[in-house]
């Protein structure tokens, strides 16, 4: 197996929580899974771990990334400027049959958040955001972003959201739409700037309890 297959496999398998963050990744283990040599999977872990989303102890081994404090913040604050910047020409662009669409992705969202927190709840967030941000027509804009996400949910426990935080997201997410259906530039900057600051302030609160006490509930 190529490196370029074995870095591929990983993240999804990262991706899909199959390695979650913070486990310690067994080199044997994993080459037997992904069905092909130690080798590859070290080189892919080596270009893992220079992109953030492993990391390496010395005589201890490679990790799955685990999100600190401080990353989350300044993700936050990038993600904030870039997605309120688009805002205007999201309006500009968007349609009513692609907030149709939208909205049908919202409703797989509200759907998924009925079951409680996880890894695909997290991952159906990114998309709904990103969805929105293609309209912007700034592909620089939305490559950030998408490095943004991936940097945040690659790292992303679900136990750092519980049920009743995901039906907060789910009416955040429902206020932007309204306002971007409605072409409210203002609101929709004032309602995206909210949701993202009490996503910060969600992950940030669970951080900092799971470093005061060990674990993720608060």
């Amino acid at each position: 197996m190529a490196i370029e297959e074995a870095h591929s496999r990983i993240k999804n398998m990262i991706y899909l929580n199959q390695l979650a963050p913070g486990q310690k990744i067994i080199y044997s283990d994993l080459s037997k899974r992904l069905n092909t040599s130690v080798t590859p999977v070290i080189q892919a872990l080596n270009r893992l771990e220079a992109n953030g989303f492993v990391t390496y102890i010395p005589n201890k081994g490679y990790f799955v990334g685990e999100i600190t404090q401080e990353e989350a913040m300044e993700l936050y604050e990038a993600r904030e400027a870039l997605e309120i910047y688009i805002i205007p020409k999201i309006i500009q662009n968007i349609t009513p049959p692609a907030i149709k669409d939208i909205k049908a992705l919202f409703r797989k969202y509200n759907e998924e958040a009925d079951g409680g927190p996880s890894r695909k709840i997290i991952l159906v967030d990114a998309q709904f955001h990103l969805s929105l941000a293609e309209y912007s027509g700034n592909e620089v804009v939305n490559t950030m972003l998408r490095e943004i996400f991936e940097k945040l949910y690659l790292k992303y426990r679900p136990e750092y959201l519980e049920a009743p935080q995901v039906r907060e997201v789910a009416a955040e997410h429902r206020q932007i739409l309204a306002a971007l259906g409605r072409g409210d530039a203002q609101t929709a900057i004032a309602t995206t700037s909210r949701h993202i600051a009490a996503s910060k302030e969600r992950i940030t609160r669970a951080l900092h309890y799971r470093q005061e006490t060990g674990f993720y509930r608060q």
